[in-house]
């Protein structure tokens, strides 16, 4: 075999290699599922409710429709969350609850970074929440408690201690401009937006801010294509 016939052939070996399929990552990476995007938007509309109804009554409870519907929006909470984990997706609900509540290693070691260097940057690797968005929804939670409680003792004061109850409001109205700022104006958080309407965010933006949940998403997916 002459020297152009070896040419020829490391001409086709190339053109071989570079027709082969190459596979690339997909640009999107799912986050949240249909069940916990329903239950958010749920909560969130009548979170709303009973603190707009909540408002507009003030310390008077003579409006009865009002208050009927401030009633029921926040029985209409807990009865979505029911329903939810009783009909719905129940183990992504119970992650989606682990997730944005219960601390992870990422968050201790945030913690001791910033008391070990509190000027400088972390550098910590996050999951699918960060402490700032657990400590917020630890916050709703508890402004969310706060207002039943002081609430339910308000009625049957009749009305007569209803400041501890509009202090509680005015607190949740804070956290949940708050949450709505960071989803919607924030440059920094916006791009989860999508992940609560449609599913799924880009993956370029979810390895920058939540690292370490991208890569247990990939081991997952790999187990599971292993498996199948």
């Amino acid at each position: 075999m002459n020297d152009s016939s070896l040419a020829d052939l490391t001409v086709i070996e190339r053109d071989r290699e570079s027709s082969a399929p190459v596979q690339t990552e997909p640009k999107m990476i799912f986050r949240f599922a249909l069940t916990v995007r329903l239950l958010h938007w749920w909560l969130v509309a009548t979170f709303a409710t009973a603190l707009l109804t909540g408002l507009a009554m003030g310390s008077e409870m003579e409006n009865t429709s009002l208050l009927h519907l401030h009633v029921a929006a926040v029985i209409a909470m807990g009865g979505g969350f029911v329903v939810a984990l009783v009909f719905g997706n129940t183990m992504a609900v119970l992650r989606f609850v682990r997730d944005a509540f219960l601390p992870d290693r990422s968050d201790f070691e945030f913690v001791a970074r910033m008391i070990a260097r509190p000027f400088h940057r972390t550098g910590v690797r996050w999951g699918k929440f960060n402490l700032g968005q657990k400590g917020l929804a630890w916050m709703m939670l508890a402004s969310l408690a706060a207002i039943i409680v002081t609430g339910i003792n308000s009625w049957h004061a009749d009305g007569d201690a209803s400041g501890p109850h509009l202090t509680a409001v005015i607190i949740a109205l804070i956290l949940l401009s708050v949450h709505v700022f960071m989803a919607v104006v924030n440059p920094i958080t916006r791009p989860a937006l999508p992940g609560m309407v449609f599913g799924r965010v880009k993956r370029s933006w979810a390895l920058h801010h939540h690292a370490k949940w991208v890569e247990e998403e990939d081991r997952r997916s790999a187990k599971s294509a292993a498996r199948s």
